[in-house]
Order: structure tokens, then sequence, then C-alpha cells
């Protein structure tokens, strides 16, 4: 065929250069397929042609888009012979060196961290009047590998720490309303939580602790040891400590005397009550008391919420790694419970150097919560960190000068900072003023 051509155009006087060069171009005409084919490297070697040659060149147009058809169609490019322009292959961009071999219908999405499951971002409403609610976030055993971002209804805060630990604290207190004991209490059974709910309140545990340290310290050492190491690895010095704290000032005062085998006759009815209560009608002997108040201990503590332990036990080996045994436990409570001397010697002021009236008031915020009972310590840290333990190693109090009426402690909770009016003229008057704000058992948050 191609012979036919040449000697075609012999015949009608084509000179027999033009000839050769016609078929030297035709060489360079090939279909390119752009489904099974990929351009050349940009570093294939390319040759600048000469100017006699330049007419012959191909004109390739950057901004131009070539269509994509389908699979079983040829995508044919037209070559322009009439420009002087020489595209050299160091002005190509070099293609990635992972394309496949075929590049049509190869893209593949595009991943990152951001985008994996162990780091995705959980937004949720919380009505502070309902906290518990919180249990519907966390019935997906996934959220404890999620990151947690929590709001309070109506209220305007950006969760940057400060409220997440405001709603877990506030779930925590609203949960342990609900539970048996007095200072240290462990959940009872109740008609209305399934097993999933259960479970949900383990990971609550978990993730609060584990994020921003939250530990509800009101809830039984000896029942989350239980929870995290089974039944088995409570031992007697715990669990004693833990029933001690669980029974009332009275009962304690009895048990502690049926101990020790000072037990008086006006105590009898007392521990008669106690032990009525736990399902025994009479007081055992003196020779075997101490084995009978163990066995009530660890039938209230351990036994009758052993089918909480198993739930709660399924999320604790998230815990593992922050609390491996139960030295780490016992010590993490003695840690995080706040004390009013704790929580004063916390307190650090902005101000390198302060005035005589601020260094009087700061005198006054320290003495405040030295004085202070435990239950008005922990809302006094909860005001300050959003947490009524410690997981702060320092509140900064700085000063201001407002007075009468618009003169008030302001929080910060995200970083624990208290601002606090210098204008105080004596301790009562910080007193009267701080009781005022701690005594309510709402708190709102109302600054971005």
């Amino acid at each position: 065929m191609e012979d036919d051509l040449q000697e075609f155009l012999r015949s009608r006087d084509v000179p027999e250069e033009d000839i050769i060069l016609m078929k030297r171009d035709k060489r360079s005409y090939e279909f390119i397929d752009l489904t099974n084919q990929i351009p050349p490297l940009h570093n294939s070697i390319v040759q600048n042609l000469g100017d006699d040659d330049k007419e012959d060149t191909v004109e390739w147009n950057e901004g131009e888009e070539l269509e994509q058809t389908d699979e079983d169609q040829e995508v044919k490019i037209t070559w322009n012979l009439n420009e002087n322009i020489i595209q050299t292959g160091s002005e190509m961009p070099s293609p990635p060196e992972n394309l496949p071999s075929h590049s049509g219908n190869h893209l593949s999405p595009i991943t990152s961290s951001g985008n994996s499951e162990n780091a995705k971002v959980v937004h949720t409403l919380i009505h502070r009047v309902k906290v518990v609610d919180l249990l519907a976030v966390f019935m997906d055993s996934s959220i404890i590998q999620s990151t947690l971002k929590m709001e309070f209804v109506n209220e305007k805060a950006v969760d940057d720490a400060g409220v997440s630990r405001e709603v877990y604290t506030a779930f925590w207190d609203q949960f342990l309303e609900q539970c048996e004991g007095e200072d240290k209490r462990v959940p009872r059974l109740r008609p209305d939580f399934s097993e999933a709910q259960w479970e949900a309140v383990g990971r609550i545990w978990v993730k609060g602790l584990l994020d921003f340290g939250v530990l509800p310290v009101r809830l039984s050492s000896a029942f989350i040891l239980a929870c995290m190491h089974l039944i088995d690895s409570v031992n007697d010095d715990v669990l004693m400590s833990s029933f001690h704290n669980y029974l009332s000032l009275t009962e304690r005062t009895a048990v502690a005397k049926a101990c020790q085998g000072t037990l008086e006759e006006c105590d009898e009815d007392d521990l008669l009550d106690l032990f009525t209560r736990m399902g025994s009608h009479c007081i055992p002997p003196k020779n075997t008391m101490k084995v009978a108040i163990q066995t009530m201990a660890h039938k209230a503590i351990l036994q009758e919420p052993k089918y909480v332990i198993d739930c709660f036990y399924r999320a604790m080996p998230f815990a593992l790694l922050k609390v491996p045994d139960q030295e780490s436990l016992v010590s993490l409570y003695d840690t995080k419970k706040a004390t009013g001397k704790k929580v004063a010697q916390l307190l650090q002021t902005t101000q390198l150097i302060r005035s005589q009236k601020e260094q009087m008031v700061f005198n006054h915020l320290q003495r405040y919560l030295i004085n202070a009972d435990q239950s008005k310590t922990e809302k006094c840290i909860r005001f300050c960190t959003g947490s009524s333990v410690i997981r702060v190693d320092q509140i900064k109090v700085s000063f201001n000068a407002e007075s009468g009426l618009s003169r008030r402690p302001v929080a910060h909770t995200c970083g624990a900072t208290l601002d606090l009016s210098y204008n105080y003229s004596s301790y009562p008057d910080l007193r009267t003023e701080f009781d005022n704000i701690l005594s309510s058992d709402y708190f709102e948050m109302d600054i971005l």
C-alpha cells in the first residue's frame, strides 16, 4: 500500500525529496489509546529540531483537556504542522511513580489520619438538666477511640476540654445520686438499665479518665478494682476501706468498735440494724465478729453489683495502661481527691508583683479553701476547672477592679483561670459571695 502511494506521487511529478519527507512524517503518526497507555516520562530523550524542520513540529497546548470516551473507543490526537513550536521534555510534568500501567478508572480515594476511624470526631449536644442522656452517645463501643466534642444546649461555650470535663462531672453527680452508699458508693441494679446501658456507663468512666483525667472518686475503689482486675484481685484492706466509707457515720462508728472489740451497749442497736439490712437478723459472737463484717463488706461492695462489674469489665482494657494494678489505682484515687489544702496550693496569680489589695484578697481566697469542707471544696474546684477532682497543675488567679453589682468571680474552665475582683473589703465579704455562688447546683457556661 505504501509503495503504491509512492509510485502515484512520482507519476504526478512530485519531487523525490518531498516523497522522502512525507514518508518520514507518516511514521511519526500513530493512534494513542489513552485508556490503555500512559504518556512517556519527562526524562525521555527529546531531540531539538533544526530550523528547517520547525514547520513539522507538533503543537501541544497544556490548557487543552482531552475528552474521555467510552472504553471501546479510541482517542485520536490531531497533529498541527503549521506552528513553529518545540516542546521539550523538561517542560512536561512528571507523573506519579505509582501510576498503574493502565491508568483508566484507577483513581483511589485519598485517606488521611483525620478520616480514619480511630480519629473520627463526634459532636454531641447535652441537656444540663438531663446529662444522663450521655448514655445514648456511649452505646456505640467505638466511641472510646473517637474524638468527642460536647456542648450544653442553650449555653455559649466552645469545647476546649472545659465543657467536656463539666459534662463528665455532671454525669457522675447525677449517676451517683442513684447509687448505694454514703461517702463511697456502688451502683445498684435498676430495672430500667439493660446490659448495653451498663456497658455504656463503663465506657464513660474509661473515656473521661483517659481524655480528661476525670475520675469519680466517690465511686468505690474496691468496686472499680474488681471491674478492672476481677473480684479476686481485691484484698481485704481495700475492701474494708471502701466499706468503711460506704457506711453512714453512725454505722461506721459501730463497726469500728465491733472490730476492735470495744462495742458498747448503746452501739448494739446500730450494729443490729446494719446486720438486719444486710440480711442477717442477729449480731454474731465476738470471736467471729471481724469475719462476719468482712463477709458483709464483700456482699455489699462486690457480690450485689456483680452484674454491673461484669458489664464494666468489657470496657476496662482501654484503661489498663493508665491504671495497670491495684497500687496505681489506689494512688490515683489519693492524687485525684480534692481537699481544701491541696486546692489552695494550686492557686497561682498571673501577676508576678501584686498590689496590697490583690495580696489581701488572694490570702482571703486561700483561707476560704483551707477552711472549706469536702463538698464545698469539690464545688469550688469544679467551678474553676469543670471537674470536682484535681486534674490541673495550677489554677491561675487574675485580678480586676470590678465593684458593686458587677463584681463577681468568673471562671474559665478550659484554662483553669479565675478572674477575681480585688475590691473585697474583708474575708466575710468574699466568703459570702463565694458561698452564694457555690450553693447553686447550676453553673451556666456563657463565655466563648
